[in-house]
């Protein structure tokens, strides 16, 4: 019987790919589909939307990146078999191979693969990672939600805060919001919280951040919800890269059942690897003609970068039906995209948000903005999963005026 793998070789170096393709010829049975990838990060693109039988990954001397690869890919793709490839001399002469096997595994490979890649070599090791394959259901992890715009002032902060707190109001201590607005957070303030830690600690502790520390850098609200404020200032900003932030992302959805993000209003490397491991991303605008024209701009990128729709949700903030105004089917047709939530304009919310106190905790799920708080949060992936999905993510009213808190589900 013919076996048909999706192999993805994960190299800057070309004469990789010929030996591989070279070996799976002399393979009986096999027609094996190549896909390639020249770094880490387009191979994780590659392996969360190809989900490959194998991905075969070149070794460098740069182990710990190896290593957060390791961890984002099984994130991505828990059924993707992991094998290091290398060269005998990769750490010098006087390393021994099987130090450097040890190594491979440590940095999170399933098997290794030396090069020159043989014929042989390479169909041992398909038979035996074949026999090993880890199961999708084998590793459990959360959902990461991203808040995005192509502005700021657009209420994208005001709608992360109260969804991640409604959320967290149904189930405590199993919500994280991380303030990704690196340069501009406001989150803590919204809650009326003082962190003393912040997004840029976990970066300058990543060599020994794990699940425990990530905990201990968030602080807790009243709600339930867990905070990883941003940094304080520009100069501390600066020291969050793409590559931290996947590092921080990959740790909380291991601690977390929902990861929610806040970001700033620019497209670059550190938002690509938040879209890049985020569930659903909600893009925010209003019925503003050039903060249309800017979101139009923005989904044209995101679909340049082939970030998949069925992930995107449009949400029409602060909207208000007076003459003169867009209307959310006038911005549906100019965003030629359905408008997912309208947001109703809020007194209340911007009062709220200037007190620190999230509106969704006072708000009724019958009506207004509380029902639509209530509908985003139905629509969160996974969210019928969970225990009482009728009631998820938001506060149960007693009547249409008093509300009184679900106990989170055994």
């Amino acid at each position: 019987m013919q076996r048909t793998p999706k192999i993805l070789i994960v190299s800057p170096d070309a004469r990789l790919q010929a030996e591989v393709a070279a070996a799976l010829k002399g393979i009986a049975d096999t027609n094996a589909v190549l896909h390639y990838a020249t770094d880490f990060r387009q191979a994780i693109e590659g392996i969360r939307s190809w989900r490959p039988t194998f991905a075969l990954v070149e070794m460098n001397t740069d182990l710990r990146a190896l290593k957060s690869f390791a961890d984002e890919a099984s994130l991505a793709s828990p059924e993707t078999n992991l094998a290091a490839v290398f060269s005998a001399d990769l750490f010098g002469h006087d390393i021994s191979e099987s130090a450097i096997l040890i190594e491979a595994i440590r940095a999170g490979m399933q098997d290794f693969l030396r090069r020159p890649v043989s014929r042989a070599d390479l169909e041992q090791l398909m038979e035996r990672l074949h026999r090993k394959a880890v199961l999708p259901a084998a590793v459990a992890t959360g959902k990461t939600i991203s808040f995005i715009s192509n502005k700021g002032g657009v209420g994208k902060s005001t709608l992360a805060v109260n969804l991640a707190t409604g959320l967290a109001v149904r189930f405590p201590q199993r919500v994280l919001l991380i303030d990704g607005s690196l340069q501009m957070g406001v989150c803590a303030s919204m809650l009326d919280l003082k962190p003393a830690m912040t997004l840029t600690d976990a970066v300058r502790d990543r060599n020994r951040l794990d699940e425990t520390l990530l905990r201990q850098l968030a602080v807790p609200h009243e709600s339930g919800l867990h905070l990883l404020a941003a940094p304080k200032d520009a100069l501390e900003a600066a020291e969050v890269d793409e590559e931290a932030m996947a590092r921080v992302l990959t740790l909380a959805r291991r601690c977390y059942d929902y990861v929610f993000v806040d970001t700033f209003p620019m497209i670059d490397s550190v938002m690509m690897a938040v879209m890049d491991l985020s569930d659903r991303v909600f893009l925010v605008t209003e019925s503003v003609v050039p903060t249309l024209l800017g979101m139009v701009s923005l989904i044209r990128v995101l679909d340049s970068l082939g970030f998949p729709k069925d992930r995107q949700r449009i949400i029409l903030n602060r909207y208000s039906s007076f003459a003169g105004n867009l209307n959310p089917e006038d911005v549906a047709d100019r965003l030629d995209r359905d408008v997912d939530h309208v947001v109703p304009y809020e007194k209340q919310l911007l009062i709220a948000s200037n007190i620190g106190r999230p509106y969704v905790l006072d708000a009724t799920t019958w009506w207004g903005i509380g029902k639509v708080f209530y509908n985003m949060v139905a629509d969160l992936p996974d969210i019928q999963a969970q225990n009482d999905p009728a009631r998820n993510g938001m506060v149960k009213p007693k009547s249409d005026s008093a509300l009184e808190k679900e106990a989170p589900p055994s």
